[in-house]
């Protein structure tokens, strides 16, 4: 089936970024096609697209983009939060 073949090339394109390189440099649905074809794929880009998008939604957050989002910063591993102290004279 197509939809079997997106989603495993919406798996693989996670974790290549030199194949998400190759799929995002196709300017028209034939390129993509071709790439797919090239690859041993075969899936539409409508069908890829919404594979993509379920396994990006069903990818856990990494350990970096939870410090992204969480704020703060961080050094070495060690994580600062900043407070603000106002002293009197």
């Amino acid at each position: 089936m197509t939809i079997d073949s997106a989603k495993a090339l919406a798996a693989k394109v996670l974790t290549d970024e030199a194949l998400a390189k190759k799929l995002g440099d196709a300017k028209t649905e034939a390129e993509f096609n071709a790439v797919v074809a090239k690859l041993g794929y075969t899936c539409t880009a409508v069908e890829f697209e919404a594979a993509f998008k379920e396994a990006q939604e069903n990818t856990p957050l990494t350990d970096e983009q939870l410090d992204q989002a969480s704020g703060g910063l961080s050094i070495v591993g060690v994580d600062y939060a900043f407070v603000a102290v106002q002293t009197s004279k």
